[in-house]
């Protein structure tokens, strides 16, 4: 149970981190799609629309006498108007009408006409559209909308769709009286047909003549009536208002497509985030050291980039990560106090290695050592990254005016002084060191091309005859995982501080890094977060007490 707490926490954890981590490219992102869309539908043609409104009542007006009188078109089932406007009369209604108005362009009448009867043919139509529904009863009100880039000519296709509307509809209530009609009319033919074969009607009419009279005259009074009734004949649909002249366009409504496209880009670019964060699984906490058994010791905030000729301890001193160096020194040295001693080794030895190369380790060995020194520890900075030796830039005009210090055990004659790593280990008699302040000394190393390797027993020497002279030995060394040199100094020293950009290095290498390490027998201390925003430090008592710079004196 616990451990699927931890894990769920450990999950949610990174994907906060991550979001955190890229919030300002998902806004980023978010704002210049949605920049993008406004400036893209900003360019659209406007689409304006004009809305008629009609409305659908029952066969019952509640007037018995109007009732009988008159004769009104079935009720329409939902649906059946929006299939009206797809009718072939309907739509030859509506381009007879477009025929009709003045003032209309003609290529924009003959497109307009072609898109209609398309838009037929596909069963869709865009153009014109229908909202609304009726009742069990067929009561309901209907808007019937036009489209077009013209607003007036939105308005008056609206007008023309809703009078072919309401006609077909009065047409559908004539109908079954039409046809009654029609049916009659051949009834009664065929009477007076039959009656002029049993020739002239005397005054006494025979008895088949008197029984076609009747039936002609019973037939022609319904014929009356029938035609009368086609004269009364209404539909279900009655207009409630015309359509104007639209002022303002529909589409594109480019504010809103700007803020549903960032709100998309938003969306989906957290959901990428989140994916290449489950998928890249890089430490991002001390939640994924805990995993691994590894302990968080410092987090250290990314240094500004040292002017020309100024060192890291003069910027430590004015800068406010000094503080969090500080506190990463204090954990070192009382965990090296502690388990160094428990393993038999040297309590003052640490080297300092890292994962990848440019994860600021060297910088970070360099404040280390500063920090160390500025409390009053005679402290050694042994530089053993060979292949891309940075300490001497690093330290700047401090280390190029330094003075020559003889390192323990060491009496060169002049002119035959060894002042570079490599020259030391091979001379140790002759081995010398800057001397950057009263308890800071650097052995930088020479700089060579292509593969080069430190002798491991010399080295392993000189930490013996150097340590005892001093309170703490640092050893900058490459990325473990780069070359052999780190793993095999690991064991001599009595501790390994492993330097990590959180967000940058992988789970999978940190595992393969620290089981290295531990096949070579070296006693990791632990882990520093180096380059990381001061506002996420989690370690130490953080920045609460400010920094200022002096005042500077009033002009006078």
């Amino acid at each position: 149970m616990h451990d699927r707490t931890s894990t769920d926490m450990i999950d949610l954890t990174r994907s906060l981190q991550a979001l955190r981590q890229s919030a300002w490219a998902i806004l980023l992102c978010a704002l210049a799609l949605g920049a993008g869309a406004y400036a893209y539908f900003k360019r659209q043609t406007p689409i304006f629309q004009a809305s008629t409104m009609i409305v659908s009542t029952g066969s019952q007006t509640g007037n018995q006498t109007v009732n009988q009188t008159l004769v009104s078109a079935p009720p329409l089932p939902s649906g059946a108007l929006k299939g009206a406007l797809l009718n072939l009369d309907v739509l030859r209604a509506i381009n007879t009408g477009l025929d009709g108005l003045q003032g209309l362009d003609p290529a924009i009448r003959v497109a307009l006409q072609r898109k209609l009867l398309g838009e037929a043919a596909a069963g869709r139509s865009s153009t014109l559209r229908v909202n609304g529904e009726v009742d069990l009863y067929g009561n309901g009100i209907y808007t019937i909308s036009a489209r077009h880039t013209d607003p007036g000519v939105a308005a008056q296709l609206a007008n023309l769709a809703t009078e072919a509307i309401i006609a077909w509809d009065t047409r559908r209530g004539l109908v079954k009286v039409t046809s009654a009609r029609q049916a009659l009319e051949v009834q009664l033919r065929d009477t007076e047909r039959r009656l002029a074969l049993l020739g002239p009607v005397g005054a006494q009419p025979t008895r088949e003549q008197a029984t076609l009279l009747n039936q002609q005259a019973v037939r022609t009074n319904d014929l009356n009536n029938l035609r009368a009734l086609e004269r009364a004949v209404v539909g279900s649909l009655s207009l409630v208002a015309q359509a104007v002249t639209p002022l303002k366009p529909v589409s594109p409504r480019a504010g809103r497509n700007a803020v549903l496209a960032g709100l998309f880009a938003l969306l989906a670019s957290s959901v990428l985030v989140l994916v290449r964060s489950s998928l890249s699984r890089v430490v991002s906490s001390d939640l994924d050291l805990h995993g691994m058994q590894l302990r968080l010791l410092g987090e250290i905030p990314r240094f500004r980039t040292a002017k020309k000729g100024q060192s890291v301890l003069a910027m430590l001193h004015k800068g406010q990560g000094a503080d969090s160096v500080a506190f990463l020194a204090s954990n070192l040295r009382g965990r090296l106090g502690q388990e160094a001693q428990d393993r038999g080794q040297d309590a003052r030895t640490l080297m300092v290695t890292s994962l990848l190369p440019g994860d600021g380790k060297s910088t970070l060995v360099a404040a280390l050592a500063g920090s160390f020194a500025a409390s009053g520890l005679r402290t050694l900075l042994i530089e053993a990254d060979v292949r891309h030796p940075t300490q001497r830039a690093l330290w700047g005009l401090a280390a190029e005016t330094a003075t020559w210090v003889n390192l323990p055990m060491a009496a060169p004659f002049p002119g035959e002084e060894a002042r570079d790593l490599q020259a030391a280990l091979r001379n140790p008699e002759a081995a010398q060191a800057r001397r950057l302040s009263e308890h800071l000394h650097l052995v930088v190393t020479a700089a060579h091309e292509g593969a080069t390797r430190l002798p491991t027993e010399a080295f392993r020497a000189a930490l013996h005859t150097w340590t005892p002279r001093y309170d703490v030995v640092l050893v900058d060394a490459p990325p473990a995982l780069a070359i052999s040199d780190p793993l095999e100094m690991a064991s001599m020293v009595g501790g390994v501080l492993i330097v990590l950009e959180p967000g940058k290095a992988n789970l999978s290498g940190v595992q393969r890094l620290q089981d290295a390490l531990e096949l070579a027998n070296a006693n990791v201390l632990g882990v520093a977060f180096n380059k990381i925003n001061p506002r996420r430090i989690t370690t130490g008592y953080g920045y609460g007490y400010g920094y200022s710079s002096p005042a500077r004196p009033v002009k006078a």
